[in-house]
């Protein structure tokens, strides 16, 4: 973490109390307290392996303010979050490895699934899955079978005193094999949403958030669309953010949803892999 100042450096240090210090007598958060959240505004974000705090004020020059377009300063603390719930506990290893991929599934008619590989619950399809026996025709295709098309990723967000955009940018990375001339970033769905209050693997949140003015970007709607430059995706349009008043950082927070969608793939499309970056960012709106 790049420290920018002394007065940053203490901020973080008595920040992280603030925030992870939940318990049943805490009814305050970091947002409740931090004095630059409190008087020139801040996000707060989880993605359940680190926090990321995006601030207007500009620590490196120690002035106000981010201008209204601009993209929020983001500082990580990387830290263990008390808010890791099932939803966002990442699959062993991370990223899939040489034999590993997505779930496939077989059709006797072209159409309709009639069986499909046994998932052994780490999500990919390897050795120790199972696949019962199945008889070959001139109607037999394999193909993406269900949830084998899609992808999908979660992180709690709060803010205090500011109004902001989401914003996301996707590029191609690497294409191999055949998948570098089949499918391009158009062809990957994208399905953003919000729940604003709920329990997530024990996780109570929302409670004295407030959703009512955020906007989703009805446009975006697939990689493509966030392809060359940060392209909005949500707006947060309160003044006074997300969170509605003083309580546990739980209690202040929403969850963004984000779900990756394949098209209707099946091997006629041959084989290959895609490596595709999307990046976030939040930028403070007048």
């Amino acid at each position: 973490m790049n420290h920018h100042s002394l007065t940053y450096s203490k901020r973080i240090l008595g920040s992280l109390t603030a925030l992870f210090a939940l318990s049943s007598q805490a009814y305050a958060s970091f947002l409740d307290t931090d004095f630059f959240c409190r008087n020139f505004g801040c996000v707060v974000v989880a993605d359940g392996r680190n926090v990321d705090i995006y601030d207007n004020w500009r620590f490196s020059s120690n002035s106000c303010c981010v201008a209204f377009g601009e993209a929020m300063i983001p500082f990580t603390l990387n830290v263990n979050t008390l808010n890791t719930t099932g939803t966002l506990d990442s699959i062993a290893g991370t990223n899939p490895t040489d034999i590993e991929s997505f779930q496939l599934g077989i059709t006797q008619d072209g159409t309709n699934i009639t069986q499909s590989v046994f998932d052994d619950g780490d999500g990919f399809l390897d050795a120790s899955d199972s696949l019962a026996k199945f008889s070959l025709n001139s109607a037999t295709d394999i193909k993406l079978d269900g949830s084998g098309r899609e992808y999908s990723h979660s992180f709690f967000i709060t803010s205090r005193n500011t109004r902001f955009s989401l914003r996301a940018r996707a590029s191609l990375a690497q294409a191999t094999g055949d998948f570098a001339g089949n499918l391009t970033l158009g062809d990957i769905g994208l399905t953003p949403s919000i729940q604003s209050a709920g329990n997530d693997g024990g996780f109570n949140f929302g409670s004295r958030a407030d959703t009512s003015q955020v906007t989703l970007i009805n446009a975006v709607d697939d990689l493509g669309d966030l392809s060359g430059a940060s392209t909005q995706i949500m707006e947060f349009g309160r003044n006074a953010g997300i969170r509605l008043g003083n309580g546990d950082i739980d209690q202040q927070t929403i969850r963004l949803d984000f779900l990756y969608s394949m098209p209707d793939y099946d091997l006629s499309l041959g084989v290959g892999s895609l490596d595709i970056d999307v990046i976030f960012d939040f930028h403070r709106e007048p």
